[in-house]
């Protein structure tokens, strides 16, 4: 989905310059051995333990291939957690107990870009499988002698599960580790990492719904017609003891739980706020239904939600009008669902598809009556927006009839939406799924989403970056893409989407897509900016059209942002079901050619076009040629996954 952009102010400018100087810094850092007042450990054989969320550095399956990425675990004491550090002209190689002396941790293809998969490698004595430690206090930086980026867990990621990626160095504590010997087979080290258990976090792991602050329960019936009574809809009851119930709780961490009455299993309430320390509970069999009316979410001297309001192809565009239904403005927050023994969610119903109150139009309906305009845009409202806040949790909760985008992140960092379930239809413009927007350390995991337009847009604005964010084992229907963009004005880096499932052709209640595409990067010259680190790994398609879309003139742009897609990986995607498939692998021009790597792809529909691309290419069984196009071939590693069922919708 494409959102139009404010004019900068030089404020703003200024601050973005202030941002990219401090990455560069970063980037440039000086990375040394660490001086004798601080030794380094010693050569021997350690559990190399993340700082940031207290899971070890593991080989999946205790593999000897060459070519397995390296992942975070819960630690158990077993073999393949075990690494042993041995001397090397500018540092130590890290070999895992498993595999022996012959393989070594490295970096995918040598890489130096952000984002690139920290693999197992036969040892061949290269810079990129060298590490230095740079240490800090009790902990230590991993560095790569090649790239002289830092090991780190992909997207800063806090679960079991998660891959290893290099990034650049910064103060994140998931690139800080501790160093622990391993059964004391090791030469200690001349100042040893604290090992205490006071200075490991707690093990991670799946959200846990926290306990009850306040429980509020339902006093309407669910409505068997979609709509409540006139009284009830003008004002909806339930607003003010659920938002009073929120205050009363702020900063206990715990919920307020809403649960099912004597009278029924339905809340009806105008829009509220979560802030600090409060998690919205939606019992299973629950929901909580947004209200009708318009005015409910005007948002004061801004255009009048509810109609279609002027654009002239600078303003921020949609919803200005509108406050969301749910704005989460404070930290360590939540929106949760229990689930039943069916396996259903508390759900949150945003109404979309009903008439707003005092009209014969629904939110669906207005937004399309602007689909064909240049000038105008819907004033609707989002279901729920993240405000800036960190560390914000969406679990086991299901979202269905967003007026428009599902789950906007604007801003902020730290988040993780697992086991979420999003429904709308295909018919319903601009109803994109998870939209992290200039938003850092996001995962999303575990999920189903069923979309009117993209499942996944990451995005960013000229003020900040997105960056470091995971999207897995989740399956998409019906959608516009697994997208990169439109937005790509402050940068893209470090985005991992892994282990996922595209449903395409259709959405899940029979409606045809009306755009389908698979995995898509994409931008235009009015918002572009640099895209660096993104990878589609392990990928499962069925019954898409445009397989591959890497589109850096997605608009008809008429700016000087020119998006650059730099680093682009697909790594592992297989598409069936797809006989009138092709794919677009484009770069903006000679001087912004698409950097991407293709390997272990195998399409069913071979049909490519390409332009201004450097693609290097494994395992894949597509041919990109073009003007400004240039193939080669590298030696790479894995296989392409098999694809052979893909998940079932698991329903509301």
């Amino acid at each position: 989905m494409r959102l139009l952009r404010q004019i900068r102010s030089p404020r703003l400018v200024g601050a973005t310059a202030a941002a990219a100087a401090a990455v560069l810094a970063g980037a440039l850092m000086a990375v040394v051995l660490p001086t004798a007042a601080h030794a380094a450990p010693g050569a021997g054989t350690y559990t190399i333990v993340n700082a940031g969320n207290g899971l070890c550095l593991d080989l999946p399956g205790s593999s000897t291939a060459a070519g397995v990425q390296a992942d975070l675990q819960n630690c158990g004491g077993t073999t393949n957690q075990n690494w042993t550090l041995a001397s090397a002209a500018s540092g130590y190689t890290i070999s895992s107990a498993v595999g022996g002396s012959t393989l070594c941790l490295g970096i995918a293809d040598a890489s130096t870009s952000a984002g690139k998969a920290v693999q197992q490698q036969a040892c061949t004595g290269a810079p990129d499988q060298e590490w230095t430690l740079n240490a800090g206090s009790g902990t230590y930086q991993l560095v790569n002698v090649n790239s002289t980026k830092c090991m780190n867990a992909s997207g800063s990621g806090t679960s079991a599960g998660t891959p290893v990626v290099q990034n650049s160095c910064d103060s994140a504590a998931t690139k800080a580790w501790t160093l622990n010997p391993a059964g004391g087979t090791t030469t200690p080290p001349s100042s040893s990492p604290s090992s205490s258990p006071s200075s490991t976090p707690p093990q991670p792991g799946e959200p846990s719904v926290p306990g009850t602050c306040t429980t509020l329960t339902a006093q309407l019936a669910k409505p068997s017609g979609g709509t409540f009574t006139a009284a009830q809809e003008a004002s909806p009851p339930d607003t003010a003891r659920i938002q009073a119930a929120l205050t009363g709780c702020s900063g206990t961490g715990k919920a307020v739980e809403l649960a099912a009455g004597s009278a029924g299993a339905a809340f009806l309430a105008a829009p509220l706020t979560i802030d600090a320390g409060e998690v919205l509970l939606v019992d299973t069999g629950v929901t909580l239904y947004a209200s009708r009316n318009p005015a409910d979410y005007q948002v004061a001297g801004q255009p009048k939600c509810g109609t279609l309001g002027a654009s002239d192809g600078t303003t921020l565009g949609t919803a200005t009008g509108c406050t969301p239904f749910l704005s989460v403005r404070g930290d360590n927050s939540g929106i949760m669902g229990t689930r039943g023994g069916s396996g259903s969610q508390g759900l949150i119903d945003g109404r979309g598809n009903q008439d707003m109150l005092g009209t014969t139009t629904t939110w669906w309906a207005l937004a399309e009556s602007a689909h064909s305009k240049t000038t105008t845009q819907q004033e609707n409202p989002k279901l729920i927006t993240v405000f800036g806040a960190s560390n914000v949790t969406m679990y086991h909760i299901s979202l269905t009839n967003s007026p428009m985008f599902n789950v906007l992140l604007d801003k902020g960092s730290g988040f993780t939406a697992w086991g979420v379930r999003i429904d709308n239809p295909d018919t319903a413009r601009n109803t994109d799924g998870f939209d992290p927007d200039s938003a850092g350390n996001v995962l999303i995991t575990d999920s189903f989403i069923n979309t009117g337009d993209d499942g996944i847009a990451v995005k960013s604005d000229a003020g900040g970056p997105a960056a470091d964010i995971t999207v897995r084992n989740t399956s998409f229907w019906g959608i516009h893409g697994l997208s990169v963009g439109s937005q790509t004005e402050g940068g893209i880096q470090n985005v991992t989407f892994t282990g996922n499932y595209i449903h395409g052709g259709t959405d899940i209640h029979g409606n045809t897509a009306s755009s389908n595409n698979g995995v898509r990067v994409k931008s235009d010259s009015s918002f572009g900016g640099t895209v660096s680190g993104v990878s589609f790994v392990n990928t499962c398609e069925t019954g898409v059209k445009h397989l591959i879309l890497i589109d850096p003139q997605y608009l008809s742009g008429n700016g000087s942002s020119v998006p650059s897609f730099a680093d682009i990986t697909v790594n592992g995607l297989r598409s069936v079901s797809s006989s009138s498939g092709s794919s677009t692998l484009d770069g903006y021009d000679a001087a912004h050619p698409l950097g991407l790597t293709l390997e272990n792809v195998q399409l069913d529909a071979t049909k490519v076009v390409a332009q201004y691309a450097n693609i290097k290419m494994y395992n894949s069984n597509i041919a990109p040629a073009g003007t400004g196009v240039t193939v080669t071939s590298f030696s790479g590693s894995g296989s392409v996954p098999s694809c052979s069922s893909f998940p079932a919708w698991p329903g509301l």
